[in-house]
């Protein structure tokens, strides 16, 4: 059985742009709040703090050692922490990512605008609620154009119904268990995350230059003097090398779930030789089973999004550097560098997408024999699946390859613009 494959939605690839002189300068219409002057209960301002004071979003334990001290990765963090809430803006509405620019005085400043990101981060946190996300549902059903259910059915695939109303939301949390439906939400709640870790990264890196430095570099690459504009260099690639770990991280925890599942499935597999669920014990295993298993596929999704869109951003970030931030006569080693980043990061994208239709397909393939377990605990068929079809999903899914993410033209170049720098 071949299902449909589902094209992975994909958010727009904001640009990422750093050239902060012009940021939020003179522009109308723009609302420009410091984030301490922001209320802490504002979405925007717990969305942002949450990123930075988690140890995970840092991706700490996910950089080799050296790379986090000697490439700046932990210092370009601390110094995004340092300067949140009281030098860093929220602005609305976006016109970028995240930016940066000097004040009158010379002191650096930091913009996060409202962008596709930050809109998803917010409305997530709050949805995915155990005591409003029944009532943040309903609300969904009940507009006109239907945009946000659809979404909020895709991310939570067979487990939606039990959303609808409060007595199947709290049979659902019964049958996964506390641990797991915390894990559920919150995992749904923090979606998209790391990408503004890695903007926030990105900019961490711009914090650590001398304001004179930063000067004397951009006017000199304006001038023509130099074919690389150094300081965005390092910051693209700081960004662009963020992802990595967390793509890594991503694609273990597929492998996880899957194993989740495959125990699930064994559990449903015991009631096999039942001639049906007549026991209330019977269907309490039955239930949990499917629950759990459910849970699993929609945080699977989860996961292929956030590659997804990882891949996306790499991508971007490496083609615009060189339409951006490159001009004339560039050194041939830094040329063949940025080629070999753009080359990465194309390869990468197709891997990874390659990858998502075959998790995809074997997605669906799982929901479809839930669906047979289904027929049968309700009496409409007079056996459950056969106990191949539950091996062969597994075995589907065993067999994808996650790529490993492009890195290592990023970390040369990391090193390159940090000699210039120098």
């Amino acid at each position: 059985m071949k299902p449909h494959v589902r094209t992975p939605r994909v958010l727009p690839a904001t640009l990422l742009c750093v050239l902060a002189a012009l940021a939020g300068a003179g522009r109308p219409g723009l609302e420009r709040t410091l984030f301490k002057d922001i209320p802490s209960t504002d979405p925007a301002r717990e969305v942002v703090r949450t990123v930075l004071d988690s140890r995970f979003y840092s991706m700490r334990d996910g950089f080799a050692a050296p790379d986090w001290t000697a490439l700046g990765y932990g210092g370009a963090w601390e110094r995004a922490r340092r300067y949140f809430p009281g030098h860093t803006y929220l602005v609305r509405p976006g016109t970028y990512f995240m930016t940066h620019g000097f004040d009158a005085g010379g002191r650096l400043f930091m913009e996060i605008h409202e962008s596709d990101y930050l809109t998803l981060c917010v409305q997530n946190r709050r949805t995915f609620v155990p005591g409003s996300i029944v009532e943040e549902y309903g609300r969904m059903l009940a507009a006109a154009n239907g945009l946000e259910a659809s979404a909020f059915r895709e991310k939570t695939g067979r487990l939606e119904a039990c959303f609808r109303e409060d007595r199947p939301h709290r049979e659902l949390r019964k049958a996964l268990g506390e641990r797991p439906y915390a894990r559920l939400l919150e995992e749904l709640r923090e979606e998209d995350y790391h990408m503004l870790a890695g903007g926030l990264m990105h900019e961490g890196m711009h914090a650590g230059m001398d304001d004179a430095l930063v000067a004397r570099v951009q006017a000199e690459f304006n001038a023509g003097r130099r074919a690389v504009q150094w300081d965005e260099l390092r910051a693209f690639t700081a960004e662009i090398g963020y992802h990595g770990p967390f793509c890594r991280w991503a694609a273990r925890d597929i492998d996880g779930l899957w194993s989740e599942i495959e125990g699930s499935l064994g559990r449903l597999e015991g009631l096999r030789k039942k001639a049906a669920l007549g026991s209330p014990g019977d269907r309490t295993r039955f239930e949990q089973a499917k629950a759990r298993t459910g849970a699993a596929a929609a945080l699977i999704r989860l996961r292929m999004r956030e590659i997804w869109q990882s891949a996306r951003r790499i991508e971007d970030l490496a083609a615009s550097f060189r339409k951006d931030y490159v001009r004339g006569d560039v050194p041939p080693d830094v040329d063949g560098l940025l080629a070999a980043l753009e080359r990465e990061a194309a390869g990468f994208a197709a891997a990874s997408g390659e990858a998502i239709k075959a998790t995809e397909l074997a997605v669906r393939s799982l929901e479809y024999l839930l669906d047979t377990w289904d027929a049968w605990a309700a009496g409409g068929r007079p056996f459950p699946p056969p106990v191949t079809d539950s091996r062969a999903v597994i075995r589907s899914a065993k067999d994808i390859r996650w790529p490993e993410p492009a890195g290592g033209a990023a970390t040369a170049l990391m090193k390159r613009a940090a000699r210039e720098l120098e």
